[in-house]
This record gives structure tokens, sequence and C-alpha cells, in this order.
């Protein structure tokens, strides 16, 4: 079910807010509501896996309490308890995700013949995984305490706003919350707003970026000309951010309508300077996730030099198989353990610095981004390879330079792009003090919002809902990129 959809909009979430306010101001029975819809709307896609979930869940609650400090089970005990479920977790994972791929692409090559079960990829995969391990070594660590039942722990795991495609939410962030939250008015008509926002990001921006981009990597990648080639990267550079982003606005609105504060997940990341604040800005919750559950338990940067740059690539090199089976996405993790370590080699190494103006730096940054991306929507590598090469005139099809976009790019196209760049590389005066306020109030940062901002996020709301509308009545179905990962 599609947060864009006229099912989930228009019949699905009337119904459940309905519901939930209808209930006790308690957290029990809001809860209660909360976690019913919940397991309707993953088994509205996934009918028979959600017995499955419904089963590991308890056991990762019933391992959560064997594990926790304050048990009584021994030590030794303990992390074995951890250490099957973790690997009951990734399990799952593995055989849903990438048997397939392992069979193909590393038995097979190697004479061994193993026959592989059809299982499917069950909706959100990669991120249920990562909550329950979360989860668990949180528990473990002592750093959340368990849930006061089972309940409480399966409403973490299956949270319907979240439980797709993020933002990675660890129990230590959102426990309390669970067992007591406040309801505001107030808050729920800036959940309202946030949700519009990311709704709009996906059907105005996203959506017509997206078309354009399946257009042209569509094409043979020897076929390809230098100016389509530049096109397509760009157009999908631009979806993938309004998209992803988008889902994550709709996400964290639609909890702030039930009282609940999720952490932020973008924060415009393409006005970065350098690949590493690239990645502080981009898919924020992804990020903490590998530094704590990964990076920092290899070692992090503790060791020596050479430790240090092992850990990045291999902390980058499962976060580009975690996204995909392929090894595009291999090759896109390895990309960027590269330039993360030529990075940190020039942060320490003084020799190596070299002064660039701001706005170098950002297109620096901007085109090892969207070289980047060609990895991760190709069909597989070696098209990759050649549409880069198609972008700096090695590859393509040798058709003038400057063929015109409009075979590809119509008027609302290429209005669509001019708004999307302007909103999404273009850095904000730091004296333009109404939209600080305004990010303020979307991320939390203030307590509280006067009338004015409360009346245009109202009038906003209405109008970006129209105009939302109007798309889904004329657009075809397009699922969110990230649903496949």
């Amino acid at each position: 079910m599609l947060f864009t959809s006229p099912l989930f909009l228009f019949v699905f979430l009337p119904v459940f807010i309905a519901a939930y306010y209808a209930v006790p101001a308690t957290s029990n029975a809001r809860n209660h509501v909360a976690l019913a819809a919940s397991v309707l709307f993953f088994a509205w896609g996934e009918p028979l896996f959600v017995f499955a979930l419904i089963a590991f869940t308890y056991v990762d609650y019933r391992a959560s309490l064997a594990i926790a400090p304050d048990s009584s089970v021994s030590p030794r005990l303990k992390k074995v308890i951890l250490t099957a479920a973790i690997c009951l977790a990734v399990a799952m994972l593995i055989a849903s995700k990438y048997l397939t791929f392992i069979v193909a692409e590393i038995l097979k090559p190697q004479n061994i013949k193993l026959d592989v079960p059809n299982i499917p990829l069950y909706l959100g995969i990669s991120f249920i995984t990562f909550h329950r391990i979360s989860y668990l070594v949180d528990s473990y660590k002592g750093r959340a305490v368990p849930p006061r039942h089972f309940l409480d722990c399966a409403l973490y795991i299956f949270l319907f706003p979240q439980l797709i495609a993020g933002p990675i939410i660890r129990y230590h962030d959102i426990g309390s919350q669970i067992q007591h939250r406040t309801h505001t008015v107030e808050g729920f008509l800036s959940g309202f707003f946030r949700f519009s926002v990311g709704m709009a990001k996906k059907l105005i921006i996203a959506d017509p970026m997206g078309g354009v981009a399946d257009k042209i990597f569509a094409l043979p990648a020897d076929g390809v000309s230098f100016a389509f080639a530049w096109g397509g990267v760009m157009a999908y550079t631009l979806q993938i951010y309004f998209d992803f982003s988008g889902y994550s606005d709709m996400a964290v609105g639609l909890g702030r309508m039930m009282g609940f504060r999720f952490p932020e997940n973008f924060n415009r990341p393409y006005i970065s300077r350098s690949v590493t604040e690239f990645w502080r800005r981009w898919h924020i919750s992804l990020s903490n996730w590998m530094r704590v559950y990964l990076y920092i338990p290899l070692g992090g940067n503790r060791h020596s030099e050479a430790r240090t740059y092992a850990n990045l690539w291999i902390v980058f090199l499962i976060s580009g198989f975690w996204h995909g089976a392929s090894w595009n996405f291999v090759a896109w993790g390895a990309y960027y353990g590269l330039f993360l370590s030529l990075e940190r080699a020039a942060a320490v190494h003084e020799r190596f610095r070299i002064a660039l103006p701001a706005l170098l730096q950002q297109a620096i940054t901007v085109l090892i981004v969207m070289v980047g991306w060609v990895f991760f929507r190709s069909p597989t590598l070696t098209y990759a390879v050649k549409y880069i090469g198609a972008m700096f005139g090695v590859e393509g099809s040798g058709a003038a330079l400057l063929t015109p976009w409009g075979f590809i790019f119509g008027n609302r196209e290429m209005v669509t792009l001019v708004i999307a760049c302007l909103i999404a590389f273009v850095p904000l005066p730091a004296a333009w003090s109404p939209w600080r306020s305004l990010q303020a109030s979307w991320s939390g940062a203030t307590g509280s919002r006067g009338s004015a901002t409360l009346g245009f996020e109202f009038v906003a709301t209405a109008l970006l809902l129209f105009l939302c509308s109007s798309a889904i009545v004329s657009s075809d179905y397009a699922p969110f990129l990230y649903f496949r990962f």
C-alpha cells in the first residue's frame, strides 16, 4: 500500500486517524490501534509473511529480555543468545534478498550446483532487519530498556510510517515514546503539513524526473549521446533525492500526527562540500546505524591508519550490498569507500590539502555523487561503465554533443528540472530567517510556533493536497524507489 495511493490517502489514513483519536488518550489504547493498523498495512502487501514477521518479532522480544544487563542469564549464554538472534535476522535477509545472487554469481562459477527455492522479497526486509539488529544489540548493551510487553516490541517493528523504507529508528530513540507521548493539535497539524510536503516532493518533482530517467536509462548504453547521458543522470539525481526524502518527510509527518518524534533522515545533501559531508546529510539514519553497529565495532579510527581505511571500505561495501543483490551496488559501495578514504588521507596529511572555493567544492562533490548514482541506477555493472563513458565522451553513439533535450524533456519536465535544481543545489542565505524558522519547526527544534506559522502551514497543506490529488488522478503508478531495498 503506497502512501500516495488513493486507498491509503482516502480510506486507510482517515479511518486510522479517526480510530486512533477515538480511543482514550492512553499509550496502551492508542498503541493497540496503531499496532493493529500497522499489521494490516504490512499484511496488505505481504499476507503470508506477516505471520512469519510476528513470530520472529516474538523471538527477538524474548531474546531481548534474556540478554538485558539485569537478566539473571549468564554472560556467556547472553552472547550466545545475542549471536543466534542476530544470525536469524541476517539469515532471513539473505534467504529473501541475496540467495539467488550468491548461487548465480558466486557458487555457480565454482561449479557448485544448488537449487534455489523461490523465496519472494518481502517489503522492507532490509530496514526491518536493521531495526531488529539494533533492538537486540541495544538491549544487550543496556542502551535501551526492553519493552514492558511484547505488543510494545511489535509496535516498534511494525509501526507503519517507517516500516517499508525508514528512517531507520533505534529502539533507544523511540522506546520511551511508545510508552508515553504527547498528542497536541499543533503537533498533528505540523505532522500533516510535513506529510503533505513529502507527498509533493514525490508526486510533483520525483515522478516527472523519474519518467525522464527511465526513458534514457532504457536506451542501450553504447547508443546514449553525451547530452542524453548527462540529462539522464541529472534527472535520476533529482528523482532519488526527492523520492526518498519525500518518503522520509511523509514518515516523519505521519509519526508526528501520532505523537511520535522520528529522527531526521535528510539535510539538503546536495549542498555538501565533500563526500564525507554528503554522507552526514544523506540517509542520516543509515549512516548513523553503520557507524554505531559496524564502523565502531570494527575498531573505527582507534587503530592504525591502514585499519581505519579498511574499516571504511568494509562499511561501505556492506552498505552497497545492503541496497541490492547486484555487483552494481558492490561497486557503488567501493566507489564511496575510495573517495572517503581519499578525503580522510587529505585531512590527516596536511600536505594533501588543497584550498578550493566553496562553490567549486560543492560542484566536485555533486559530480562525484552523480557518477555514483549511475552505478545505483544501471541494470548491470557493464551498462554503468559504458554509461559513464558516454558521460565523458569515451563511449556513446557519437551523436551531436548538444542533442536537443526536447526529445525527452517536455516543457513540464524542464520547468520541474529547474525548480528541483534550485531547491536541491542552491545554498540558502544564513540571513533568510523566515525559511530557517520554518525549517526549525519541521525538525522540531522549536518548542512552539506562532499563529502566523500555523496559518501558513494550514494554507500550504491545503494547496499541496490539492496539487497532489491532481497529480494522483493524472499520473500512473510509481512506487517509491527504496521500496525495493
